[in-house]
């Protein structure tokens, strides 16, 4: 089951996947097209998500201007 966390309207929905322990970050991207990546956070990610939640915020800004980053990593 997923647990909604955190959401930003048109912007990005964190979740957390209570059977897998794992955290789902879903950003909405680009602006002729609308698309989104979803993606699991790695350690690094979800080690200053629990020291500082704002900073999912910042995470999600990253993927939006840089998107192909991120593609690699995307989840269904």
């Amino acid at each position: 089951m997923l647990t909604k966390l955190a959401e930003e309207t048109w912007f990005y929905i964190l979740e957390h996947d209570d059977e897998t322990d794992d955290y789902i970050l879903d950003v909405c991207c680009g602006t002729v097209a609308v698309y989104a990546i979803r993606f699991k956070l790695n350690d690094e990610e979800r080690a200053e998500y629990f020291k500082d939640a704002s900073s999912i915020t910042t995470l999600a800004n990253r993927v939006n201007c840089y998107p192909t980053d991120y593609f690699d990593r995307r989840i269904d």
